[in-house]
Formats: structure tokens, C-alpha cells, sequence
């Protein structure tokens, strides 16, 4: 049976190369660029360990962050209908 996943060190080099990427890239964050660099020295179980935790903590924590926000702008953007008076149908 022949194994066809990518060998290791291809695997290593193609994200090595996204990393660069990303590094160079003007209109990434500061922040992410400065994790990255900080990852290049990690060791790579305690990293993934961290990644793990940063994903359970940060992620939750933005979406709600982001439902929050966009609740805000619904009811700010929602026109204001009198109610109508008792005994209306219309």
C-alpha cells in the first residue's frame, strides 16, 4: 500500500511559507504577526496545547463580542413604530 500523504518536511516548508507570508504581509496584525514570531521558538506540544486554549478561550469570547455589536446596531437601526391604540385592527 503506498502512502500518499505529503512527506513531513514538505508539509514543514509549505507552512514556513505561509508564515513568511503573512509576516510580509502589510495588512496583517501586529498581533498575529507577533504570535507568530513568538511560536518560532516553541516548542511545538506546548504550542499546539496553547493554540488549543487560546481557540476555547478567544473564540467564544468574540463571537460574543460580535453578537453583542451587531444586536446594538439592530436596535439602534430599527425605525421606532408608534404603537397603535387599543381596539385598532388596522
Amino acid at each position: 500500500m503506498v502512502d500518499l500523504r505529503p512527506e513531513p518536511e514538505l508539509l514543514l516548508a509549505a507552512a514556513e511559507d505561509r508564515i513568511t507570508w503573512v509576516l510580509e504581509h502589510p495588512q496583517m496584525s501586529d498581533w498575529l504577526k507577533q504570535a507568530l514570531r513568538s511560536a518560532d521558538e516553541a516548542d511545538p506540544v506546548v504550542l499546539q496545547n496553547d493554540l488549543e486554549m487560546i481557540r476555547h478561550l478567544l473564540l467564544p469570547r468574540c463571537q460574543a463580542q460580535i453578537d453583542l455589536a451587531v444586536a446594538k446596531a439592530s436596535i439602534a437601526t430599527v425605525p421606532c413604530v408608534p404603537a397603535r391604540p387599543s381596539g385598532t385592527n388596522r
